[in-house]
């Protein structure tokens, strides 16, 4: 028998309790609690909306300090025209490339950009900030005249210094972590300011060509004929189009007595140019050299 004293502790009494009393809702009452409703709505969306003006406003400021930054600083080469068409680039290469070898390779092609702004601007004419094209390259607009073929030659031959510098780094980068991307990418970008050297315009080679004398133009394109024939590709085509035309209109203007006075040059400044014209071509082919990987067959 169970033990009655245990039966109830496990079987407590439950008994029913009374219902609340009903109370009468008046229609204040129901007022009250919508109008309350609506105020509690309104305050919610009042912080909402006050939380996005400040956070609106402060982002106004933030841009507005880095658009006051990029005003004097060096950051006013990096306008939005300019860094959209490096992603449209990027983005172009990462098709064929990959977007890491993408990347390295607009942006070394911007540091070789950099160089000419660089030169440029030490002359006293304004550049504007680079522009890139996909499977082209990229190019600095030149808003005023040069006084001289000198001085296109060294701003021409800048750009090719300034993208061994970046060549270099990533070389040097490259065998320190024993990394053959970044090889392969520091060949690409020799390989990069040595085509640039070409005897054509409007190659830089093209431009430095000027100073050590016109003939050199000719030689160039007849050179470059016999590249396409050899390696057909359409952006030699396009190159010896754009060459064939300015090649053409200096030849013509080369006795008039404005183009005379750009042509001319003293003789050492004429050696000068032909010494680091032949040494920036050297460099590269050693930086070549250097970053070659030979490839298993």
């Amino acid at each position: 028998m169970s033990d009655p004293s245990l039966d109830r502790q496990l079987r407590p009494d439950v008994r029913p309790q009374p219902a609340a009393p009903a109370t009468d809702q008046t229609a204040a009452d129901m007022h009250n609690a919508v109008m309350g409703g609506r105020r509690t709505w309104r305050a919610k969306v009042g912080k909402v909306g006050g939380g996005t003006a400040v956070v609106g406003g402060a982002t106004l400021k933030v841009l507005g300090k880095i658009a006051l930054i990029g005003k004097f600083g060096l950051f006013t080469l990096l306008k939005l025209k300019t860094f959209l068409s490096m992603l449209i680039s990027i983005a172009a290469y990462a098709i064929f490339w990959g977007w890491k070898f993408a990347v390295g390779f607009v942006l070394l092609m911007f540091v070789h950009e950099l160089g000419h702004v660089f030169a440029l601007r030490l002359q006293g004419i304004k550049a504007s900030a680079p522009m890139f094209i996909p499977f082209i390259g990229a190019f600095v607009n030149i808003e005023g005249e040069q006084r001289s073929v000198s001085q296109e030659a060294v701003s021409a031959l800048a750009g090719p210094i300034a993208g061994l510098l970046g060549a270099g780094a990533v070389l040097g980068v490259a065998e320190s972590m024993n990394s053959d991307f970044l090889r392969a990418l520091a060949y690409t970008a020799f390989f990069l300011n040595l085509f640039n050297l070409f005897p054509v315009l409007p190659l830089d080679g093209g431009r430095v060509a000027g100073a050590l004398h016109p003939v050199v133009w000719l030689g160039g394109m007849a050179a470059a004929v016999g590249l396409i024939i050899w390696h057909p590709s359409p952006v030699f085509f396009f190159i010896l189009i754009l060459g064939g035309l300015e090649t053409w209109h200096r030849w013509r203007e080369r006795k008039s007595g404005r183009a005379n006075e750009y042509l001319s040059i003293e003789t050492s400044v004429r050696w000068q140019i032909a010494a680091a014209y032949v040494f920036t071509i050297a460099v590269c082919l050693i930086g070549m050299d250097a970053a070659y990987i030979p490839r298993p067959f």
